[in-house]
């Protein structure tokens, strides 16, 4: 299986917002600390909310955090909300697709049967299992960088007297 860009960007999303669960973050920061196109976080970011994982606040003191405890995402619920509208092949998309092999095919139940198992395996982890203090460290340190690079440095006080 392979999963389209766009929950990719979700779950890494979410997996730095996780790493910093007391701290807001602007979509620049996000991409930033991701390495990824700002304008197609928004759009991700825009989903997430809409799915009601993260909360998005406008403004100059807004930012982006977790709606919801990260041990109480469920990964194969998160990813079927990202992928909606995918499917694994032509004829498992919601409006059926376009395969004129479908009303004579075998391989069709077989590859919902697995998609299916492939959701419930991804839930029976939480969002909160894809963290550790290493992943956490990381996001914390390019954050901070990211930080100080987008605010300048901090004004230097003349000790001297």
């Amino acid at each position: 299986m392979k999963l389209t860009q766009f929950a990719d960007y979700g779950l890494r999303a979410l997996m730095v917002l996780a790493s910093r669960p007391n701290v807001s973050l602007n979509s620049h920061e996000i991409a930033a600390v991701l390495d990824i196109s700002r304008e197609h976080l928004v759009k991700v970011l825009q989903r997430l909310s809409a799915g009601g994982y993260v909360q998005v606040q406008r403004g100059a003191r807004g930012g982006v955090r977790l709606k919801q405890q990260a041990d109480e995402i469920l990964l194969g619920n998160l990813v079927r909300w990202m992928e909606e509208g995918q499917g694994l092949v032509e004829c498992l998309r919601p409006d059926g697709g376009h395969c004129n092999l479908t009303p004579l095919c075998l391989l069709k139940p077989l590859l919902g049967d697995a998609a299916q198992a492939f959701y419930a395996r991804l839930n029976a982890a939480t969002l909160a299992d894809c963290l550790h203090p290493p992943l956490q460290h990381f996001v914390g340190v390019r954050q901070q960088a990211i930080t100080l690079l987008t605010q300048g440095k901090p004004e230097q006080t003349d000790h001297a007297g």
